[in-house]
């Protein structure tokens, strides 16, 4: 073998056993990370199909009058009316109850009785108020002119349901639900 060939074997030898050490964690040979892999996936696209052209269903005139009829069209006992009561904090007083006759009372209405004592606008309501002690009605219920916000009632009660808890409630004509409810109010005894 010549010197040149004899060299060339050597230092691949060298080269190899030098590339070998830094592979295997060798100390005294740093290692280059190797060059990242750039793999670039292929573009696809997607073909969307257009929606399918619908015809256009023709829109129905609408005159102002005819909507204007629609708005001022409502049943006696609109939803207007019975809501009045909502934020209103009512309460019951009682007046001396005599054997033998109905027992009066009142209800205490905050801002004025809707209807009777204070004017509401744009509404068609009849304004009967009805009050209801346990099983039976109110003969009457009526706002007093010079007595501010009460509404007034008076009811026939059998003897028996004097200073018992009863449910108590009062109803606008009109309005599904009472406008007011007590479940367990205590009818006053007999005035002796």
């Amino acid at each position: 073998m010549s010197k040149k060939t004899y060299t060339k074997v050597i230092l691949g030898v060298i080269g190899v056993s030098t590339f070998l050490l830094a592979a295997c964690g060798g100390p005294d040979y740093p290692v280059a990370p190797p060059a990242p892999i750039v793999v670039e996936a292929p573009s696809v696209q997607i073909a969307v199909p257009a929606p399918a052209r619908q015809e256009a269903s023709p829109t129905p005139e609408i005159t102002p009058t005819a909507m204007q009829e629609l708005a001022t069209a409502t049943p006696a006992g609109d939803t207007q009316s019975c809501d009045l009561f909502k934020n209103i904090e009512i309460s019951v007083v009682y007046l001396d109850w005599m054997r033998e006759k109905p027992l009066e009372f009142y209800f205490k209405i905050p801002g004025g009785v809707p209807g009777l004592e204070k004017a509401i606008p744009n509404t068609s309501n009849t304004w009967e108020y009805t009050g209801k002690i346990g099983d039976h009605l109110t003969s009457n219920c009526e706002f007093v002119s010079g007595y501010a916000e009460r509404l007034y009632c008076k009811i026939n009660l059998p003897a028996e349901y004097a200073y018992t808890a009863r449910e108590l409630s009062l109803s606008l004509k009109g309005c599904e639900q009472p406008v007011f409810k007590d479940p367990s109010t205590t009818v006053p005894n007999f005035f002796n």
